[in-house]
């Protein structure tokens, strides 16, 4: 009978005993040729020390090797702690064992999944705990801590199951599973019998879901300790407290501040090594937005533009065909010289604002690769198809370059290290959702270290002032974050999960836009930035080649040199170029007035095709008669008589939902 492990323990072999020396019959790698019949799976470390059946504590070693190092361990495959674990694993036991619960605040990639296993057999080494339970938002994590516990500490895990087996050390389950009363009996059951540690991952989940929170506060009650792990620190209203976590006075605004433990943070990760440095390629972008309330159009840069148009126009700006084909080879570009540089399958993350648009970014990939006469390499991942989780463990496992194309689905908990490029189209701008996609791309990799070669983070977006500002706040010194509870929204429908479709009702559309120019932000570990226009690193380029700095430093390489020299890099001062038009409002002729709102009606009508209770026809009928409109005559309804039109469309939907709804 075949056995996948064994086989794959051998070929790692090449068919040559991989003892090096610890049986103590030689001083190097043993030479004695080995077969699959009959070589012996060496544990690295002893079953009698903790060591498991994993691929990572097993080597292929010749049966004499074997047999004379017998219970002894030949080294230990484990990982070891970081200097960061190391500092504050001594500050959480200690508040767990006083005070039953303690919580870290550490940035993204900073490898909290093995500080918990870590916390776990300090408490049990000390006899205040036998086993451990690992809460997660998704059932993927919940994978993935069993698969990094396993080989990183040999600490053993049953996932989606209440009960483990005698020889596994605990459970992994999901924060949605604990509301079941039989799931969440079960765990206390077990809890009261074994004294367990309780670790909650990404716990600041627990403000926005009162059913997990109660579900957990009432766990907690029967377990030995609880360890909180959040991505960072945060605020909440005094009503969404989490049992388990501690709170400061509330402040003027009746906000309570969460208190911690021990902390890592994103500057102290880049500075050693652990994350990458950040930079910013800004694609710049004239736009013309129409602005339904006043019937005007905002024309001009992106970067000037206002926070509700350009928001409005960032969400659209993946619909517009030559916006995309410029994002996109822009991406493509970053992937190349990375790639190059490390000689190795490095990846990128394309976060669209909506799933028709990460089908669009797959295929503008797709198409832009073929026409460099290459293979395709797009995945998409997006919450419709159904296999999007299997798509997303392969794209991470898959040995080559590639691009992942998706919404939401490659944020929180999705580790991929080699994703060193970030594409983001998106206008989503809650503080702790852009720092859960930024954290994507600034996980090192051994390929990396291996060549003492930090690649940075490069991440292409469009240059909206709005946008700007969070991502440089990552890398700024953490400030709290204020979680606000929302209402999940499916991106593709405008939808509430559970409630009664509805179009989105928008003041501002984006018309038109056109990619110009690319500008480079490099940020640095002082909370400050510095931005390298394009030209002046093209004027540099042939000396940094002469140095033989890789293309991927050289937007840093610039910012440096610029901060170092600054004036004498740049132009003199009366070499002026004409600036670019800024923003204006036209006021669009009668005929683009009626035309924007017959587009408007047309969308609406689109909506009720697909979710009316009526046929279409009676929807444009009532609307119709509503403004005075002769049947099939929009073509010729004046300016007001379209407004009215469109008034009582939107009334007409907005009645229709409340009555769904009601049902």
């Amino acid at each position: 009978m075949s056995n996948p492990l064994r086989e794959r323990v051998f070929v790692r072999s090449q068919g040559i005993c991989q003892c090096a020396g610890a049986c103590g019959l030689h001083a190097g790698r043993c030479t004695t040729e080995i077969t699959l019949e009959t070589f012996h799976q060496a544990h690295l470390r002893a079953r009698t020390h903790g060591g498991i059946l994993h691929e990572s504590n097993l080597e292929a070693w010749c049966s004499r090797c074997n047999l004379t190092l017998n219970a002894r361990d030949a080294r230990d495959p484990r990982v070891a702690p970081r200097e960061w674990q190391l500092r504050e694993l001594d500050k959480v036991v200690g508040a767990i064992a006083r005070n039953g619960a303690a919580t870290l605040s550490a940035a993204p990639g900073a490898g909290k999944t093995l500080f918990g296993g870590f916390v776990f057999e300090a408490l049990r080494e000390a006899g205040y705990v036998e086993r451990m339970v690992v809460v997660v938002p998704r059932r993927g994590l919940a994978d993935q801590w069993t698969d990094a516990l396993a080989s990183g500490r040999h600490i053993q895990l049953k996932p989606h199951s209440a009960i483990e087996r005698s020889s596994q050390h605990g459970v992994a389950v999901t924060y949605q599973s604990l509301p079941n009363r039989d799931s969440l009996d079960a765990h206390k059951r077990m809890a009261r019998n074994t004294r367990t540690l309780l670790v909650l991952d990404e716990v600041h989940h627990l403000s926005q879901d009162r059913s997990w929170g109660d579900a957990v506060a009432e766990l907690a009650h029967d377990v030995a300790g609880v360890l909180n792990l959040s991505g960072t620190l945060w605020r909440s209203k005094q009503n969404e407290r989490i049992a388990t976590v501690q709170y400061t006075l509330p402040d003027a605004e009746g906000r309570i501040s969460s208190l911690v433990d021990g902390e890592v943070t994103v500057e102290e990760l880049i500075r050693i090594g652990q994350l990458r440095s950040l930079d910013l390629h800004k694609v710049g972008t004239r736009i013309s937005v129409a602005d339904y309330a006043h019937l005007t159009l905002v024309e001009g840069n992106l970067a000037d533009v206002d926070e509700k148009p350009a928001r409005a126009a960032v969400a659209a700006l993946g619909e517009i065909d030559s916006w995309r084909e410029a994002f996109v080879a822009s991406v493509l570009d970053k992937l190349e010289k990375a790639h190059r540089h490390l000689d190795h399958h490095v990846k990128a993350l394309i976060v669209a604002a909506n799933q028709k648009q990460a089908r669009l970014f797959r295929d503008e990939v797709d198409r832009q690769m073929r026409q460099r006469g290459l293979q395709p390499l797009a995945a998409l991942a997006i919450s419709d198809e159904d296999d999007a989780q299997r798509r997303l463990e392969s794209f991470r496992a898959q040995q080559r370059v590639g691009v992942l194309c998706t919404v939401d689905m490659a944020g929180e908990g999705y580790d991929c290290p080699d994703i060193a490029i970030l594409g983001y189209a998106s206008n989503k701008l809650t503080p702790l959702y852009v720092r859960q996609v930024i954290a994507r791309a600034m996980r090192v990799t051994d390929r990396e270290r291996e060549l003492d070669a930090i690649l940075p983070a490069t991440v292409v977006l469009p240059d909206s002032r709005p946008l700007i500002e969070k991502f440089l706040e990552y890398t700024a010194p953490y400030t709290h974050d204020v979680l606000e509870a929302q209402t999940p929204v499916d991106t593709d429908r405008g939808r509430a999960p559970d409630g009664p479709t509805g179009p989105r009702f928008q003041r501002y559309v984006l018309e038109d836009a056109a990619a110009a120019g690319e500008t480079i932000t490099v940020s640095f570990l002082d909370g400050t930035h510095e931005d390298v226009d394009a030209e002046y690193a093209a004027v540099l380029r042939a000396h940094l080649v002469e140095a033989n700095v890789p293309e991927s430093f050289w937007p840093r390489a610039t910012a440096v040199m610029q901060r170092t020299i600054g004036d004498l890099l740049r132009r003199k001062p009366f070499d002026f170029d004409p600036q670019p038009a800024g923003v204006h409002t036209s006021e669009p002729s009668e005929e683009s007035k009626a035309q924007m709102l017959q587009k408007r009606l047309a969308k609406l009508a689109g909506w009720w095709k697909i979710h009316g209770d009526t046929p279409v026809s009676h929807f444009n009928r009532e609307v119709n008669q509503a403004a005075g409109i002769r049947a099939g005559a929009r073509g010729e309804a004046n300016i007001l008589q379209l407004k009215r039109a469109l008034q009582f469309a939107e009334d007409y939907i907005r009645r229709y939902r409340e009555r769904a709804g009601d049902r």
